[in-house]
């Protein structure tokens, strides 16, 4: 995919002018479409992962709380049933 570093984006190759220039600035675009390292891959990097936000795990912990009490009653509701 062709990468404009000028534009900083990616260009569709139906876009890419025939003598290899983006439209938009006329800079010669990477055909490969490589970007630059910094900006490539963030996964590979030492920092550790951001912890959840409490009201996320807030979340998570109603949304047990109201299966576990639904699944209660699913049982309920089959024993009565028999």
């Amino acid at each position: 995919m062709p990468w404009c570093a000028h534009c900083d984006e990616y260009l569709a190759p139906p876009r890419v002018r025939a003598d290899g220039t983006c439209p938009t600035c006329g800079t010669t675009v990477d055909p490969g479409g490589a970007r630059p390292a910094a900006q490539a891959d963030v996964s590979g990097s030492d920092d550790p992962l951001e912890a959840l936000p409490w009201h996320f795990k807030l979340l998570l912990g109603a949304i047990a709380v109201y299966l576990g009490y639904r699944a209660l009653q699913g049982v309920e509701w089959l024993v009565g049933l028999f």
